[in-house]
């Protein structure tokens, strides 16, 4: 609960974190894919809570540097990137089961499916753009201040992180999106008939060549005799 702290603490507000947050404290909300991604940014929002409770703590026995360590820029920031790195994960996990299902359908080659599923450097390259998207954040949390201002700081944050967070969906978002086109083109691939009609193509000309030889119309090698003779021994009408 917001109010004026004592001791060292006087004239200190402790607003209350919820309402700055936005769409990222709504316990009801909830993002269709990946799975996890709403869980990931519920625990991100308790943590902060809690971290929160620490620094009211402080802030109750004036220990007014210690209520700023609880809620300095490497707080903020290891919160972010541990839900980040998280979020990062269950994409990639999301991607592959939904490559695999596509594989399934379409009998896709095990070869050609291992190399559609994101690889370790694609995986960074996720994971890397999810952390960036804290960018906001990270340059809001930079600029947090000692001074009585220091709470009015800490309420700018949270809203910067509940812009940062939103870039995050919008980045899983356009990562599914790939992933679902490249789902969909393996759903539609279909063996090639190449390979069938060239061994169509060779068995033909070898049965053709071989009737054209039993028939004494091309020469007959030595090591075909076996079959010639057994041919010409059968009953023919």
């Amino acid at each position: 609960m917001a109010g004026a702290m004592t001791g060292g603490g006087r004239g200190v507000e402790l607003p209350e974190l919820g309402p700055y947050l936005g769409r990222m404290a709504d316990a009801t909300r909830r993002v269709p894919e990946p799975p996890g991604l709403d869980a990931i940014r519920l625990d991100l929002v308790t943590a902060l809570f809690e971290r929160a409770g620490v620094a009211r703590d402080f802030l109750l026995t004036g220990d007014r540097e210690g209520a700023g360590s609880a809620l300095d820029r490497t707080t903020w920031m290891t919160l972010w990137r541990e839900a980040a790195a998280r979020a990062a994960e269950v994409t990639a996990v999301a991607i592959v089961a939904r490559l695999e299902i596509a594989a399934r359908r379409s009998r896709y080659p095990a070869r050609k499916l291992a190399q559609a599923v994101p690889s370790a450097d694609e995986r960074a390259v996720l994971a890397a753009k999810l952390d960036a998207a804290g960018i906001p954040l990270e340059d809001r949390a930079g600029r947090l201040t000692a001074g009585d201002d220091w709470w009015d700081g800490i309420r700018q944050a949270a809203v910067a992180l509940e812009d940062s967070w939103e870039t995050l969906e919008a980045e899983v978002g356009a990562a599914l999106a790939a992933a679902e086109a490249a789902a969909a083109r393996i759903e539609a691939w279909r063996p090639s008939l190449r390979p069938w009609w060239i061994s169509l193509g060779v068995a033909t000309a070898v049965v053709a060549w071989l009737g054209l030889v039993l028939g004494g119309y091309l020469p007959r090698p030595s090591w075909l005799a076996p079959l010639n003779d057994w041919f010409w021994s059968l009953p023919w009408p």
